[in-house]
């Protein structure tokens, strides 16, 4: 990754590669720098601050747009040309952090906001308004005011990585250099515990094993041990001495540290486990050395890190290049590596909610977590048959899973009563389309608006397990690629995931309650001592019921109100149906535990749970199907190429909502549907890239286009007189064909 030597400012210089970008201190602006490429939602893009002056007020400033960048459109500034254009989302970064040879890490994640970090250090948030994350992402930096240069250090998403970052004095050799320099020193700290140890009948020599990510449950396999072990991790390059069982606890977690100096342990903390029978990872509990081994036994210690291990090509081929150099030195051990240098070869302890310290979501995105989901409890080749009625969706598909022994693991094979269509995808994505529009308004636990949804407080419900019934079938769809509910009210799902919420700022006429929205509406409006006094005497009961009893103190103030509007709307939204949403995450549980998955990688799943879906624009579609064209100066390819034609003009039509009544409109989503059987591109993706396919009309009567779901391809015909008379066959095919096999 780089800056694009075309898009720059005035006062702009690129070296080291185009990673270090300068301005000139003679000017305060013209500091705007464009990236080389797009980035992805959830990359974390690093840079360092190279240089600052104190001859300017004002610092930093990133931003993302979906605007292409044009050379000789650069403004002399992000603020405020940039930030008041439509499409673009600038983000000033705090003066304290823009400090010299300061670290910082920025991204956008799947929420839309923008999150600006110092690593290891608070994060920033700036909610984006006006991007389609659906769209390319450019990123732009603006060398603004006292900050005069910058380096790119690289990007991060998951586990993948670009610009590995190497040491400013020397790489490989500035690393070799260390470990002759210090390779004596570290043989004189252990000179006497090694002595000690030999001569202790508590001697112990465990067999250790570091792994890479925080969530790993199960042992690595033997061509990931052996990629781990040469990349630092893994087991352990220099032979282990043993330790003394009778060593305090920071003994031990030093000696471990010791072990693996490429990776700094003792700043991002870590965790002992052993595998079971089965290869699953379980957590060691015991708190002295001695418990350990009797808990251990003869198995491998494994070391799981706090937050994921971002290993680069830098850390193999130095630690590669070391162990070669001393192939014929065993007794020999690698020094420490120093502090700044490990700091950047490993992962910072981050997390998008500064309440929980614990978790690697930023290092997957949800597609990763998917598939490894999948990976972990799907059958590759068993399948299961579910025969579905599309006059009774919801309930065929409560059949299926009324059986406790309900093969979820196994891939459905969805047949529809009455239809010819063998489930080669499309009707398992048609199916699960449906569905999970069926649990929002069929199965009667969820009241309020589109996009913010709540869950009812229905005793009767309860009794009859529909919130279980819900949970269960909202992970099937999930876990087999289709989508989730996309409809919980945002604050809602926070409160589930146990996170803190901002609900001063939540908006009362969501509630679907009319008699809440008053006592809603009544408390916000306090604004005088006498306000608060009628407030108490006609609600003053409730707001206690809502775990306020406050209320009635005689030190209560008009700066309560706030404290008491929130308690008022976390009670109603979240801890009166609390009952009734453990039941709805005991039903996703069911499946592989898939609720715990969800709640510690809550960020990531927010479009699987909540309303976030862009609608498609006309490039995001076009962009998502291939064109399967006859032989180049063919008929039949001069035909194809007027129909795709007119489809361009179809595109633009739909775009802009022509014709306009409702009834004759079409949108991208219903075309997407009739060729996929999705209405968007699932978290998972498509298995293959849809395909617009021809055919030859018949000379009499008129074929409509048809699809084929299980291939995703669409069929457009190679004569067609305008645009105006496909969109009408494109229409009516989708509105007169909802069922396969009848197209």
């Amino acid at each position: 990754m780089t800056f694009n030597v075309d898009l720059t400012g005035q006062y702009v210089t690129l070296s080291q590669g185009g990673r270090l970008a300068s301005r000139d201190t003679s000017n305060f602006m013209n500091g705007l720098a464009f990236l080389s490429r797009t980035v992805k939602v959830d990359e974390k893009l690093c840079i360092c601050i190279e240089d600052c002056t104190s001859s300017w007020d004002g610092a930093l400033r990133v931003g993302f747009t979906n605007i292409c960048p044009q050379r000789n459109n650069i403004p002399p500034a992000s603020i405020p040309s940039l930030r008041d254009t439509q499409g673009y989302c600038v983000v000033p970064v705090p003066e304290d952090l823009c400090r010299r040879g300061v670290e910082l890490q920025f991204w956008m994640n799947f929420a839309g906001s923008v999150i600006v970090q110092e690593k290891g250090g608070e994060k920033y948030y700036l909610k984006a308004k006006g991007l389609n994350l659906n769209n390319p992402l450019w990123v732009f930096i603006d060398l603004y005011g006292n900050t005069s240069a910058v380096r790119l250090l690289g990007s991060r998403r998951g586990s993948r990585t670009s610009c590995p970052v190497c040491p400013i004095d020397g790489g490989t050799n500035w690393l070799t250099r260390q470990f002759e320099r210090q390779m004596s020193e570290e043989e004189n700290n252990y000179k006497t515990d090694t002595r000690m140890v030999k001569k202790t009948s508590s001697y112990w020599k465990p067999s250790l094993f570091l792994v890479q990510y925080a969530n790993q449950m199960t042992v690595p396999s033997s061509k990931e041990c052996s990629d781990l072990t040469r990349a630092g991790l893994g087991i352990p390059v220099q032979e282990s001495r043993g330790v003394d069982l009778s060593w305090t606890w920071r003994e031990l977690n030093r000696f471990i540290c010791s072990r693996y100096p490429l990776v700094n342990l003792h700043f991002i903390g870590f965790l002992f486990a052993k595998a079971d029978k089965h290869g699953r990872l379980c957590r060691l509990h015991a708190d002295t050395l001695k418990k350990i081994k009797k808990e251990l036994g003869d198995s491998i210690l494994y070391i799981i890190p706090e937050t994921d291990i971002v290993l680069n090509e830098m850390t193999a081929h130095t630690l590669s290049s070391v162990m070669n150099a001393n192939a014929f030195s065993p007794s020999r051990s690698l020094p420490p590596v120093p502090a700044q240098q490990r700091h950047r070869l490993t992962s910072t302890n981050s997390y998008l909610s500064d309440s929980s310290q614990n978790s690697s979501m930023e290092d997957m995105d949800v597609s990763s977590l998917l598939r490894e989901f999948q990976h972990m409890h799907l059958s590759a080749s068993k399948h299961v048959s579910v025969l579905v009625s599309r006059n009774k969706l919801l309930q065929s598909a409560k059949d299926a899973l009324s059986n406790c022994n309900f093969p979820w693991t196994k891939i459905p094979l969805v047949t529809f009563v009455g239809e010819q269509a063998l489930d080669c995808g499309g009707p398992r994505r048609e199916f699960f389309r449906i569905l999970m529009m069926e649990v929002q308004r069929s199965l009667g636990i969820f009241e309020g608006q589109s996009g913010h949804l709540f869950f009812t407080y229905d005793q009767m419900a309860l009794e009859e397990h529909k919130y279980e019934l819900a949970g269960k079938l909202i992970a099937w769809s999930v876990a087999h690629g289709g989508p989730g509910l996309k409809a919980l009210d945002p604050c809602l799902y926070q409160l589930m995931c146990t996170q803190e919420c901002r609900l001063v700022d939540f908006d009362w006429q969501l509630i679907p309650d009319a008699d809440i929205q008053d006592k809603l509406k009544k408390i916000l409006s306090c604004k005088t001592m006498d306000d608060l006094h009628s407030l108490q005497r006609e609600h003053g009961d409730w707001i206690c019921d809502c775990g306020f009893p406050g209320i009635y103190k005689p030190e209560v103030s008009i700066q309560d109100v706030p404290k008491i509007y929130s308690y008022a709307v976390r009670h109603y939204i979240y801890l009166r149906t609390s009952n009734m949403i453990h039941q709805f995450t005991k039903g996703l549980n069911a499946y592989g535990q898939f609720w715990d998955m969800v709640r510690t990688h809550w960020v990531e799943f927010l479009p699987i749970f909540t309303h976030m879906h862009e609608p498609l624009s006309r490039s995001t579609f076009t962009a998502l199907f291939q064109i399967h064209w006859s032989k180049a100066g063919t008929k039949k390819r001069a035909a194809e190429e007027e129909t795709i034609h007119y489809w361009e003009l179809v595109l633009k039509m739909i775009e802009d909502k022509k014709p306009k009544a409702p009834q004759n409109e079409l949108h991208f989503e219903e075309i997407l549907a009739f060729t996929t059987g999705a209405d968007e591109v699932p978290p998972l993706g498509f298995s293959q890239k849809p395909s617009i396919n021809f055919y030859q009309p018949e000379e009499r009567g008129c074929r409509l286009p048809y699809a084929n779901t299980c291939m995703m391809g669409l069929f457009l015909p190679r004569v067609v007189k305008d645009e105006v008379e496909l969109y009408k066959m494109l229409l009516r095919a989708i509105r007169d064909s909802a069922e396969f096999g009848r197209t």
